[in-house]
């Protein structure tokens, strides 16, 4: 029976020294616990803020080269946006988890939203700095790519049938 007796008195007195752990670290308990909870949505939000960061490099390019000033009020904008757009993908992530049960992809959905708007306004960026229509590049690019047709000659063949 003694010797049943030694382990409970040494995990007794480790007792005081292990609820002194837990507390001193219990915050980050909830904090990893919350990262494992959201794992999922790290790659969304890691390419989402690559976006806003390129969008921001763009924009204050764009504003050297044109001249306006580079305030703190637009940057600040970018950081609201920032946790704007993370906290959107956490809601769409909850949705997507525990109302649809995963069928529907909504945090997906609401990621690509994202980053075609900052995609969008890079390229919008871009083509302020460096003087060129890339939109109109590259339907030019996709139109060359369909066979049988070239986008003048089909748009008047259309009108005449029409008639």
């Amino acid at each position: 029976m003694k010797f049943l007796l030694i382990p409970v008195s040494a995990l007794i007195n480790t007792l005081p020294a292990l609820f002194k752990f837990i507390a001193a670290n219990f915050y980050k308990l909830i904090v990893w616990l919350f990262c494992v909870y959201l794992m999922p949505t790290y790659e969304l939000i890691a390419v989402t803020l690559l976006l806003l960061l390129a969008d921001m490099g763009t924009g204050i390019w764009k504003s050297i080269k044109t001249g306006v000033p580079v305030t703190a009020a637009k940057i600040g904008v970018t950081v609201e946006k920032m946790f704007a757009y993370l906290i959107g993908i956490i809601c769409a992530y909850l949705v997507q988890h525990h109302i649809t049960n995963d069928v529907v992809k909504v945090m997906l959905f609401f990621s690509a939203i994202i980053s075609l708007k900052e995609l969008k306004s890079i390229v919008e960026n871009i083509e302020v700095i460096t003087d060129t229509k890339i939109w109109t590049l590259l339907v030019k690019q996709i139109g060359s790519l369909m066979p049988g047709k070239k986008s003048g000659e089909a748009d008047k063949e259309n009108k005449d049938e029409t008639k």
